[in-house]
């Protein structure tokens, strides 16, 4: 027993501690850098969500620019003068507009794409026979306002854009007047524009040519997108994402297309804001952290003292009992770990028991409403930002009165247990069901389609009105089902249509799945 005692390794309180300083800092460290993570994740959805209203505003500009230049267009479009075939006159008309600075020059072009008049020349000089953008014969084939892409002007000889409206003799249309616009007007509009330091906005036509840009537009004019982007916009009008501008700047971008015009506006925010940001975070919390490792460092030396202290007095004090002497015992009181940590055990138990029972069912442990309200708001915000589609399925027992009325509600209990594992049997694991009182339960399908989101409440129709054991009376469910977005944009608005759907399922004779 001695040579196993003597064999023992002692402990070091001293080491101990410090290991205890270490294992208590550690928590708040990954703490501090998952706050630091999601405050970056925070921050970046803001700064996207700017970019978009920031498009979004700029794009609104745009369409009012358009849509004023269009409405003088269409006014000169029904001059007397040039329904009447008089050009000479109406050539006298465009030039005296031209003082209001709305554009350079009007021209006007028959079916063929030739001009006829063209204020940037005087009358009676010859005009090109070509060069008039192709885009522009839809004002006849389609007798509608046109907005071309950027091109070279065959008389002026420099970059512009035009927009045509029909000129209409009866029902027919007999000529094109267009009018040329300078992209200095696009630019002035973006000069208007409070941007954020290094942020950067850029209008494109249909094509993805650069019209306007925020800055360095001189040298941009005219040129593409990034390919990125390009391959962006022709899946989505709409939409956010991780490129680099053509000066490879890497920014946050998000651009949004004029439905009237097909241009598109794109604002980029950079990431080196956001990186600034994340990394000043990262500096003060690594500050604390180190603060706080040195201060139980303190703590630690302090506390090993006083403990090695009582130590030393009782070595004293059974030195002296050895002695025959009389012993003044230290009084010393110390919490033990085992006792602090089956409280700790028991409380977290308790708490865990505690959440589960506030956002579950007792019954079927499934989520109740609560918790279904906010796991579904999440998934409608998801699929919202990605373009997907969800469905709410509204499931009611059909015949469960009876079996409570003739064999009991222990019977109806199990009959709804049974019928929790049967819906989580027939669902998808990401899809989301929750008992909401009595027979009643909700279903959430995520990323779903019509025919898809039906066949799964027909299966689960099926599943439900299968046999019970151990119950007599006939069983059967009946469902409804609405899609977003068509049915609604929000949970209840979608809930409510679900269960619009459920009462014509059970008027309509039950065992059945309507959509909404």
């Amino acid at each position: 027993m001695l040579l196993f005692k003597l064999s023992e390794r002692p402990y070091s309180l001293r080491s101990n501690l410090r290991l205890l300083v270490f294992v208590c800092v550690l928590p708040a460290t990954l703490v501090s850098a998952l706050l630091t993570y999601s405050t970056y994740q925070l921050r970046r959805e803001q700064v996207e969500q700017q970019t978009v209203l920031l498009g979004q505003s700029v794009l609104a500009d745009l369409e009012r620019e358009l849509a004023s230049i269009e409405s003088v267009l269409k006014v000169m479009a029904t001059a007397p003068e040039l329904t009447g075939g008089d050009m000479r006159g109406f050539y006298q008309r465009a030039t005296n507009t031209l003082g209001t600075g709305l554009a350079y020059n009007y021209i006007v072009t028959d079916v063929q794409g030739r001009q006829l008049l063209n204020t940037l020349r005087p009358w009676g000089t010859p005009l090109p026979t070509t060069g008039t953008p192709p885009q522009l014969a839809r004002v006849f084939t389609e007798q509608a306002s046109v907005l071309t892409d950027l091109f070279v002007g065959p008389v002026a000889r420099r970059q512009a854009v035009a927009m045509g409206v029909p000129v209409k003799v009866g029902e027919r249309v007999v000529y094109s007047l267009n009018i040329g616009l300078d992209p200095a007007r696009v630019q002035a509009l973006l000069g208007q524009q409070h941007l954020p330091p290094g942020w950067l906005v850029a209008v494109l036509d249909s094509s993805g040519q650069i019209v306007g840009r925020s800055r360095d537009v001189q040298r941009y004019l005219g040129q593409p997108a990034v390919p990125e982007l390009l391959a962006a916009m022709a899946l989505r009008d709409s939409d956010t994402l991780l490129s680099e501008t053509k000066d490879g700047v890497s920014v946050f971008t998000a651009y949004t297309t004029s439905k009237a015009w097909r241009w598109r506006v794109v604002v980029g925010a950079p990431r080196s804001v956001l990186l600034r940001d994340l990394l000043s975070h990262l500096g003060w919390v690594l500050g604390g952290i180190l603060a706080a490792y040195g201060l139980g460092l303190w703590l630690a030396r302090t506390i090993s003292l006083r403990v090695l202290a009582s130590v030393r007095e009782l070595n004293d004090a059974a030195q002296a009992l050895s002695h025959g002497e009389d012993v003044a015992l230290p009084s010393i009181r110390l919490q033990e770990a085992e006792a602090v940590g089956a409280a700790l055990v028991q409380a977290s138990l308790a708490m865990k028991q505690v959440k589960f029972f506030a956002q579950h069912d007792a019954l079927t442990e499934l989520p109740n409403r609560l918790l279904f309200d906010e796991v579904a708001e999440r998934n409608l915000a998801f699929a919202q930002r990605r373009g997907q589609r969800l469905a709410v399925v509204a499931v009611d027992l059909d015949g469960f009165k009876t079996v409570n009325d003739t064999q009991g509600h222990a019977a109806g209990d199990a009959v709804l247990r049974e019928v929790a594992q049967r819906i989580l049997l027939t669902i998808r694991a990401s899809d989301i069901v929750a008992r909401i009182g009595g027979d009643e339960f909700i279903v959430l399908l995520t990323d779903v389609h019509d025919t898809g989101a039906m066949d799964t409440a027909e299966r689960i129709v099926a599943a439900l009105s299968e046999p019970y054991p151990q119950v007599l009376a006939p069983v059967s469910a009946s469902a409804g089902v609405a899609l977003f977005p068509d049915h609604g944009t929000d949970i209840k608005t979608l809930a409510l249509a679900a269960d619009q759907a459920l009462y014509r399922a059970k008027q309509t004779g039950k065992r059945r799945a309507v959509l909404a």
